[in-house]
């Protein structure tokens, strides 16, 4: 329980900053929105659903996503394959 509230914490604050950092010229920002959001769909199931569902709603920008997917590291791939709209898992 502790270790989950944590992650979700540490999850918010990675977002938080990412959105602070974004307009800078270096796209760290995106990294860390990645990383943090990443740490919400592993932890929180209906984050993970919600994703689902905007992926579902913008499809072009879902297959954007499963196209790059090879090119990032592996916790942002699993976080693609997560919530990928076309799978059967819950």
């Amino acid at each position: 329980m502790i270790r989950r509230g944590l992650t979700v914490a540490s999850g918010s604050a990675l977002i938080l900053l990412g959105l602070i950092i974004t307009p800078m010229p270096i796209p760290l920002g995106i990294i860390l929105i990645v990383s943090g959001l990443s740490m919400l769909v592993s932890s929180l199931p209906f984050m993970r659903h919600r994703l689902r569902e905007l992926r579902r709603r913008y499809g072009s920008v879902s297959r954007r996503l499963n196209q790059s997917k090879r090119y990032l590291p592996g916790f942002a791939r699993r976080m693609i394959e997560d919530t990928d709209p076309g799978d059967s898992a819950p």
